[in-house]
């Protein structure tokens, strides 16, 4: 059984997100975790150096007590039809990261939209909500476009890095069920490079994980072209960790995966 936290808030209902859990419990049953965090983090709406970090104004908070109680009753019952086991935490605490900070310390998965979290405050995606819980979660997470698929490809991001190694170990150990799936672990290279980083040790760990694994080496400006080459692989699940010396910053300085979740074409697996 998968422990999964969901966040919820604001009054957004996160029905993409629970449609998903639905499909995997389906395969396997999950344990779903659901945590109401306030609608304004008035600690995360400034940067480091003093000022607003994404938004121009604070939005009109409506009564936290109303949505929590409206938005539980409507969890309780999708679970209770769908026969998913639910924990529904309503602790109140004034600040939103360190709450969903420690919800992931304690599951297996977080699942977040990629589309709608926090849009209330910054719809800029990835904005600064979802850099910060990325860059503090205790367990991998799941990044989720508004339309949702279960995967029928995989797709592997190596660079050869101890992070990238790790999100591949994570995503097999949580999802043996797509284990069969068709998967690609792709490597990023630049045009002089032969092979792939530890390149018998990487596909000796994938193999024994994925049964139909394919191996291959993209000479390409991965910011600009990577996009377009994940939509050939149809309904595609990106399996990646955090790239370059400074996980937080690679990942959503001049990161390709920044540009995945803008654009909100495939639901990326993270973990680092």
């Amino acid at each position: 059984m998968k422990k999964i936290a969901l966040t919820f808030e604001g009054n957004h209902f996160p029905e993409e997100t629970l449609q998903l859990v639905r499909k995997l419990n389906d395969i396997s049953p999950v344990w779903l975790t659901a945590v109401f965090v306030p609608e304004v983090d008035y600690s995360a709406l400034w940067s480091m150096d003093g000022g607003l970090a994404g938004a121009v104004f604070v939005p009109e908070v409506q009564d936290e007590d109303e949505i929590i109680a409206t938005n539980g009753a409507k969890l309780e019952e999708f679970c209770r039809r769908h026969a998913i086991k639910v924990s529904i935490h309503k602790e109140r605490l004034d600040f939103a990261i360190p709450l969903i900070q420690k919800e992931a310390r304690f599951s297996d998965l977080m699942v977040l939209s990629s589309q709608h979290f926090f849009d209330n405050i910054d719809n800029r995606q990835p904005n600064t909500y979802m850099k910060e819980v990325l860059h503090k979660a205790e367990c991998p997470v799941l990044l989720l476009p508004e339309t949702f698929y279960l995967p029928e490809n995989i797709i592997l991001a190596y660079d050869g890095t101890p992070s990238s190694v790790y999100a591949i170990k994570q995503f097999a150990y949580l999802f043996p069920e797509f284990s069969g799936r068709p998967t690609t672990l792709v490597y990023l290279c630049g045009a002089q490079e032969t092979q792939l980083p530890d390149q018998h040790e990487i596909q000796e760990l994938a193999s024994s994980h994925f049964t139909n694994l394919h191996m291959t080496k993209l000479e390409i400006d991965a910011r600009e072209f990577f996009s377009d080459w994940i939509s050939r692989y149809g309904k595609a699940w990106l399996v990646a960790g955090a790239y370059g010396r400074s996980e937080i910053s690679q990942l959503f300085g001049k990161s390709f995966i920044s540009g995945l979740i803008r654009d909100h074409r495939v639901p990326v697996f993270v973990a680092h």
